[in-house]
């Protein structure tokens, strides 16, 4: 019988495989780190880049502002006063003017469910000169109305669009149904083509 036993003090270790596998895992930790330190320093960078424009950007906006609450306060004088109103007074004419009946009725014949015909349209300014439309429409349901809500809120013309009242109208002469009232936010289609 033969027994082999190992009389070396230190047992046999293949440390040129060690070191390879082990030499190639600490490469590429390094090669992993190194691009990540450099995508970091990139990404400072662009950071800072941005942050920059971001200042820039709110500078020149507070010299708008200032600029802007200047020519408010010399507008605000007594001896400018008439110019002011009948500047603001112009302009809102101008605006009131570049109104356009036929791209609202295209715009309103787009969300317009059936069986809902619209009895009134009052197109008002708001503070900020936007339009504001006063729509009055007459259906037999209630569902209609809703439905044009929802039709309004998926246009890009038409915004915050809310039903302020409705009243129920017993049927005397073809007049029956549900009339309800709705006020929306207009932005007329060529305003929106003209921004894009």
């Amino acid at each position: 019988m033969r027994i082999s036993i190992n009389l070396a003090s230190q047992p046999y270790q293949d440390e040129g495989r060690f070191y390879r596998q082990w030499g190639l895992a600490l490469v590429a930790m390094l090669l992993l780190t190194a691009f990540l330190l450099t995508m970091a320093v990139r990404h400072r960078i662009n950071s800072q880049k941005d942050w920059v424009a971001a200042r820039d950007a709110e500078a020149k906006l507070a010299a708008l502002h200032r600029e802007e609450a200047e020519a408010q306060r010399i507008l605000a004088e007594p001896q400018n006063r008439g110019t002011r109103d009948r500047s603001q007074f112009l302009n809102a004419a101008i605006l009131r003017k570049s109104f356009s009946w036929t791209r609202l009725m295209e715009d309103m014949e787009k969300v317009m469910p059936a069986g809902l015909r619209v009895v009134s349209i009052a197109p008002v300014l708001d503070q900020h000169n936007r339009f504001v439309l006063k729509v009055q429409v007459q259906g037999e349901r209630r569902e209609s109305a809703i439905e044009l809500l929802r039709n309004m809120e998926k246009s890009q013309h038409f915004r915050s669009a809310e039903l302020v009242d409705e009243t129920r109208n017993e049927a005397r002469g073809g007049e029956g149904g549900v009339k309800s009232d709705i006020i929306t936010s207009y932005s007329p289609a060529e305003a929106l083509e003209g921004g894009e």
